[in-house]
């Protein structure tokens, strides 16, 4: 038994209680208490102590969205467009990587992840046996779905892997992985894009997500080039196509959405589709800016991600929350009111957890939820000053000041998984030399290594 203690338990429960000096009883995998810090500890004395008063507790923070492995090429194709980056360098590095890099891969990112207190992450990518592995030895939570592409969307659809064979990799990951791990992971399908899934692989898709009742993952309405593609092939915007084709339904995560109609909204909302929310990769990539603060005002679940660290470059939850926060606070009408650092959170915790339809064990502090707990380091600068008045403004230091490096301890299903802000369940140096081999290995085998892409000082010529 476990006793976690803080001077500020930040629940995320339905009353989204924040109490002062509280304490979680964690017994094996669940929470088994919650309450006043001192009554708990009179009534537990002899449980393992966790925390303190210079520690607030929190839920353990969701990622809805990434490409794990894609921490072997971050920051080598920064500054570009998506096609750019797509075509000189991701897709040779697609053709190169080998399922042991994927592995390596996913374990750096995952690292990065768990250290600034990610406890759940959504991956939807290439070698997912390798992730799904990735995740159980480093004892997080997580769902994994591999990228079905069955056709390549260029001036015509063109395809470019059987449909039969895609979906038998997406039914072979299910079936291994899906519930596996005391239940810490889960396996969706994931039909990677409306352009590079065919209509025949997304009704598919639906039949089986129907049939083993998981998930589906997907990128939908991401670039105004993937939109107008769609619309002049179809004749429809992107959402009213897979709509017509039966794709949707409230089991659906779709990532990024920057290009979104009233109709494109109003059918997200019909079908209960879940929005995951990138705003630091859809900025660097100028994808557009997905309309968050429209879709909440219908009820919309929205939640934030992270993308890759091949498009975003950075792990960090708490950060980007706060870069959710401020986006839409310039943005049309420019209302600062439009994302208080209290839905900045919840996009990270309760909402993230419906998301990945995973509520019902995860995203706030409950008795009887699964044990995913943070402890954050108060003893900051930056959280001064820490007041009840004129409001509890523990949240907005969370959301505005702090970032993930203030995660001191990490327990997944009551597992301690860092601790003093290391990593306890692998070997951290270990992964990162061969990472850093094997990221450079990946570079130079794919022909990525081949290209030149000049510095761009201001003022200087790129020959400079």
């Amino acid at each position: 038994m476990k006793l976690v203690v803080g001077r500020y338990v930040v629940t995320m429960d339905q009353q989204r209680r924040i109490l002062k000096d509280g304490a979680v009883v964690v017994e094996g995998n669940r929470i088994a208490e919650i309450g006043e810090m001192r009554s708990l500890q009179q009534r537990y004395p002899d449980a393992e102590l966790l925390g303190g008063s210079e520690y607030a507790v929190l839920p353990g923070l969701i990622n809805t969205h990434t490409h794990l492995a894609s921490s072997l090429y971050r920051g080598i194709g920064d500054d570009m467009s998506l096609m750019e980056m797509n075509k000189r360098m991701l897709f040779p590095i697609e053709r190169a990587i080998t399922p042991e890099d994927v592995y390596v891969g996913a374990l750096l990112s995952l690292i990065e992840m768990v250290r600034n207190g990610i406890t759940t992450t959504a991956d939807m990518y290439l070698n997912q046996d390798k992730v799904a592995e990735a995740i159980r030895d480093i004892g997080m939570r997580g769902v994994v779905s591999t990228a079905l592409i069955d056709q390549w969307e260029g001036e015509e659809a063109a395809p470019i892997k059987c449909t039969d064979e895609v979906l038998e990799e997406g039914v072979h990951l299910v079936e291994q992985w899906n519930g596996a791990v005391n239940g810490r992971i889960r396996a969706w399908f994931a039909p990677y894009t409306e352009l590079l899934a065919s209509e025949e692989l997304m009704q598919r898709v639906r039949e089986l997500a129907d049939r083993y009742r998981t998930g589906i993952h997907v990128h939908l309405a991401e670039t105004l080039e993937g939109v107008e593609r769609i619309r002049r092939r179809q004749g429809t915007r992107v959402f009213e196509y897979v709509n017509g084709i039966g794709l949707l339904g409230s089991d659906v995560l779709a990532a990024h959405c920057c290009w979104l109609s009233e109709k494109d909204i109003a059918i997200v909302k019909q079908t209960g589709v879940k929005i995951a929310h990138m705003p630091s990769a859809e900025m660097k990539l100028s994808d557009g800016i997905t309309p968050v603060p429209r879709l909440l005002s219908e009820g919309i679940c929205v939640a934030v991600g992270l993308d890759g660290p091949g498009w975003n470059n950075c792990n960090d939850l708490l950060r980007e929350a706060k870069t959710a926060a401020l986006l839409h606070k310039v943005n049309w009408p420019l209302d600062p009111e439009l994302i208080p650092a209290e839905v900045a959170f919840e996009m990270i915790t309760v909402n993230a957890a419906r998301a990945l339809c995973w509520d019902d064990e995860i995203g706030s502090l409950e008795v009887g939820k699964r044990a995913d707990i943070l402890l954050v380091d108060l003893q900051q600068p930056y959280f001064i000053p820490l007041v009840d008045r004129p409001k509890c403004n523990i949240i907005n230091q969370l959301i505005y000041a702090a970032s993930g490096h203030d995660v001191d301890t990490v327990l997944v299903d009551g597992e301690i998984v860092v601790q003093n802000h290391r990593v306890v369940t692998v070997d951290e140096n270990q992964v990162l030399r061969e990472g850093s081999q094997r990221a450079k290995d990946l570079i130079a085998r794919s022909g990525v290594g081949d290209d030149t892409i000049p510095l761009r000082w201001t003022g200087i010529s790129s020959s400079g």
